[in-house]
């Protein structure tokens, strides 16, 4: 019985969660208020401090000032290490955070990770962790090595060149968005070693390690597991559509892709379709974007990663569910199946609810954003979804919001980085069986 009551104390599972990126939090929010974390070498304003703070940890790239400009080398580290760890900690999960705490997973969390990280079990938490931790030095080194040498061959001095590598790697796999360039990733609109690089290191943070690792010990797509099947499949038609939507939208937009030599715009148009569901690099200037592509961006944004991974949103193979769902019920079909392949209801129903919780989150959002500025409805609502789903992009620009705006904003990525994971968590429970049904009725539709 004692065991019993502590797996359902309030210090199971969640808490420690929340708790060890709250302090982490607190900790990176206290060091960008000291005077050495800015240019000017003054205390940055405690507003400023943490909506930057907490952008970092959400992984997010949101920011109400240039990071290269406003923030020191000591300010810029701060966010690096916010970075990482709210991505390298988002995708361990309980695993590391709990660790660090020295505490056990009970059976909740057990069910949590299985459902949410895919972890195989828990007699291999230790490799799964390793595995991870390794995963993601092994990119991000890679991708630092791959930009520190094109940085230094478009004419940056070497220190400047590595650490801009460094923390471009660090930013990309993390799905972060933050840039030291002073101009976001414009000034490389022309270099496709700098673009890819960072398009890599973004798809394979938004697929997180589960899925690279089943692929690399099973070499082949047929025998991959239904979930990792759908998250490579949903990633590649979401990665092509993005790049054919900013294409056709863009393609003669002087103030986008039409600015850009003929040659460069696919790869540019690439990099903005990989961004806009995880990330938040631009490599063009976002706020001249038609309406269109501003539109189809938002639903990129919100569709998101994959679970268990460095990127936010709603998750891909949640979307997917909700793609079979609609094809199964045009086709008059009863069981969801995908890949030959039948879904537990259980499953259909959690991502249903999802689905429904990440649109009530953006409404809500949205309405907040318009109460508190005076921004055109498509940019409030371009900005909240980017917030919501930790990627980073921002059409008005962020500092447009005003300080009422900045508050709805931290809420809206804390809310976005950390509430699905609450809520899944609460899906998994176990849960009494009932022992009677109520009697069947029907509801029109249409």
């Amino acid at each position: 019985m004692a065991a019993r009551r502590r797996l359902r104390g309030p210090g199971s599972g969640i808490s420690q969660i929340i708790g060890g990126f709250g302090i982490v939090l607190a900790a990176g929010f206290v060091l960008l208020m000291l005077p050495v974390a800015s240019e000017s070498g003054e205390w940055a304003h405690p507003k400023d401090a943490l909506f930057t703070a907490v952008s970092a940890i959400c992984v997010t790239g949101l920011v109400v000032h240039d990071t290269q400009a406003h923030w020191s080398a000591f300010g810029e580290g701060v966010i690096l290490l916010l970075i990482q760890v709210g991505g390298l900690g988002y995708m361990l999960g309980t695993t590391v955070v709990l660790w660090a705490f020295g505490r056990q997973l009970g059976l909740r969390d057990r069910n949590m990770l299985r459902l949410y990280y895919g972890a195989p079990s828990m007699k291999e938490t230790l490799s799964f962790a390793r595995g991870v931790g390794l995963f993601t030095l092994m990119f991000e080194a890679t991708g630092a090595v791959i930009l520190a040498g094109a940085f230094l061959a478009d004419g940056h001095d070497p220190s400047e060149a590595l650490w801009w590598g460094v923390f471009h790697a660090v930013s990309g796999f993390n799905n972060a968005g933050f840039n030291v360039t002073g101009a976001d990733m414009v000034p490389f609109s022309g270099n496709p070693v700098v673009l890819l690089t960072l398009t890599g290191l973004i798809v394979a943070g938004g697929l997180g390690f589960l899925p690279l690792a089943t692929l690399k010990s099973r070499r082949s797509f047929r025998r991959l597991p239904l979930d990792s099947k759908l998250i490579f499949a949903t990633t590649g038609v979401l990665l092509v559509a993005g790049t054919l939507f900013v294409s056709l939208f863009e393609w003669r937009n002087a103030g986008t892709l039409g600015a850009i030599p003929a040659q460069d715009r696919p790869a540019v148009a690439l990099f903005h379709s990989a961004n806009a569901r995880t990330a938040g690099f631009s490599a063009l200037d976002v706020g001249a974007l038609h309406d269109e592509s501003k539109v189809s961006t938002i639903g990129l944004m919100f569709v998101g990663g994959a679970a268990g991974s460095t990127a936010g949103g709603l998750k891909v193979g949640a979307f997917a569910m909700l793609f079979a769902v609609m094809l199964t019920t045009l086709r008059g079909r009863e069981e969801v199946s995908v890949f030959r392949r039948q879904i537990p209801n259980a499953i259909v129903q959690q991502a249903t609810t999802l689905a429904l919780y990440f649109v009530a989150l953006l409404f809500a959002f949205s309405l907040a954003l318009t109460v508190t500025s005076d921004q055109t409805f498509i940019d409030t609502m371009f900005e909240a979804m980017s917030a919501l789903g930790t990627v980073g992009f921002s059409a008005a620009g962020t500092p447009a919001f005003g300080t009422d705006g900045h508050i709805v904003l931290i809420v809206a990525m804390l809310f976005g980085r950390f509430s699905p994971l609450m809520l899944v968590l609460y899906m998994s429970q176990p849960r009494r069986k009932l022992i009677y049904h109520h009697p069947a009725d029907s509801v029109r539709l249409g």
